[in-house]
């Protein structure tokens, strides 16, 4: 099984941030805390799985990259653009799942 090494671009890092940012203003501190490091986990899991999902059959993700995948997470809430280049899987963009659409 091929590895990746994962790299978040600036755009994905604010969105992140921007994702604790709204659990704060919801919940605690802890809580949001824990929600982004539970995001990041589903997302580490692109080392393993990037090159296995299929390039993205949406408009949207195309914007970011012309070979871009896509990775649900967060219950679906959420999907995860990327796009592989070598070795190297690149988070491009962290939006809600409801923004994906023909």
């Amino acid at each position: 099984m091929k590895t990746f090494r994962l790299k978040y671009s600036t755009r994905a890092v604010a969105d992140l941030d921007r994702l604790a940012a709204f659990a704060i203003g919801v919940h605690t501190p802890d809580f949001a805390r824990r929600y982004v490091a539970k995001l990041r986990n589903e997302v580490e899991s692109l080392s393993y799985l990037a090159d296995m999902l299929p390039k993205s059959k949406y408009r949207l993700p195309l914007l970011y990259h012309p070979e871009a995948k896509t990775l649900p997470v967060g219950n679906n809430r959420l999907t995860v653009i990327f796009h592989i280049d070598g070795e190297t899987v690149f988070v491009d963009k962290i939006l809600p799942s409801a923004m994906m659409t023909h």
